[in-house]
């Protein structure tokens, strides 16, 4: 009996323990949504300054995105491999930081949109 209670016990371990790194795994920038972020620091800026900040953030976006993406396919194939999330569990998930330069950028573009620049 105390053997079947081991084996059960080891297997549910296991399953736990695929769950979570599977869990852990980098997503797809587009699996990610964008953060709230509030429009109030952007509203004293001129058109000019949203504009020119909209464009930096969308070439910083970019980069992230593209770190997002290589993360999340060296998790895909480390998970198949040797079933570890390699790169989330070494730092390289951007998730937090590509979704608040989502809000970002929709905080911007509201913000452009009230003030009728363009």
């Amino acid at each position: 009996m105390r053997v079947a209670i081991g084996k059960i016990h080891m297997k549910a371990t296991a399953l736990c323990a695929m769950a979570l790194l599977a869990a852990g795994c980098a997503r797809q920038p587009g699996q990610i949504a964008a953060s709230p972020v509030a429009t109030d620091r952007y509203l004293q800026m001129s058109c000019a300054e949203l504009l020119a900040k909209r464009d930096s953030t969308k070439i910083t976006q970019a980069r992230l995105e593209d770190a997002q993406h290589n993360a999340a396919e060296h998790d895909k194939a480390a998970m198949s491999v040797i079933h570890v999330p390699v790169a989330s569990m070494a730092g390289q998930d951007r998730e937090d930081e590509v979704a608040r330069g989502r809000g970002e950028l929709v905080a911007i573009d509201a913000t452009i949109k009230s003030k009728g620049c363009e």
